[in-house]
């Protein structure tokens, strides 16, 4: 069975109906927060942070000393070839803005 055409102005309609229906209802009013509550709640929710945090960091996969040692060397490196490139840069404008002022 072959699909019916239908026209551009009905597949809009169509699609906003069914946003429509998708859209959620309004949420309620908040409520007022109870200050007294909230100063109650907050140590152990601070601690709940704390024990969370070191839960993560457990999972953590930790380099190696040597591992460590590889990478901190690579980025010494790449500081120093990128200050000597900058600094080279940097001689190399300098002399160029003097021999034109020079002119």
């Amino acid at each position: 069975m072959a699909k019916r055409k239908v026209s551009r102005k009905f597949k809009k309609k169509a699609m906003m109906e069914r946003q429509m229906q998708e859209r959620k209802p309004p949420s309620q009013p908040r409520k007022k927060m109870n200050f007294k509550q909230f100063i109650k709640k907050l140590p152990s929710r601070i601690a709940k942070f704390i024990r969370d945090v070191i839960h993560e960091l457990k999972k953590v996969t930790w380099p190696t000393r040597k591992a460590l040692l590889n990478y901190t060397v690579v980025v010494i490196v790449t500081i120093i070839i990128f200050a000597v490139l900058l600094g080279l840069f940097d001689f190399g404008f300098i002399k160029l803005v003097d021999l034109l002022v020079k002119i």
